[in-house]
């Protein structure tokens, strides 16, 4: 899993981690900017043929891109959009549907810690 900087995400909301005071300020200081490839469920109406022997093929393939702030077990969370007045626009993805991460920009954190050193 990516190294990401302990930093508040902005959520402006009780229950998560309040972020009012952001320390990062744009996108990309909390964490690489990612593109996430990942299943998602789908449906499909009016269908004539099932592949029993690869029902994978029935998922839709997703691609997500955007700031990666938390990752465990269980969920990548990605910041799409930021703003002081309204707070992130966060993405959840399930760890389980992921398939591929791939890194667009590294962190670009002052904090990082390539300049620890």
């Amino acid at each position: 899993m990516t190294k990401l900087k302990n930093k508040k995400v902005n959520t402006r909301s009780a229950n998560m981690i309040d972020n009012t005071a952001r320390e990062a300020e744009t996108l990309g200081t909390v964490g690489p900017i990612v593109k996430v490839t990942w299943y998602d469920a789908a449906s499909t109406f009016k269908t004539y043929r099932i592949n029993a022997e690869d029902p994978k093929e029935h998922l839709t393939i997703c691609e997500t891109v955007g700031e990666m702030v938390a990752q465990d077990d269980h969920a990548t969370v990605l910041v799409m959009h930021g703003s002081q007045c309204d707070g992130a626009d966060i993405f959840a993805i399930p760890t389980d549907w992921t398939q591929h991460i791939e890194i667009l920009k590294e962190c670009t954190s002052e904090n990082s810690e390539s300049q620890q050193e």
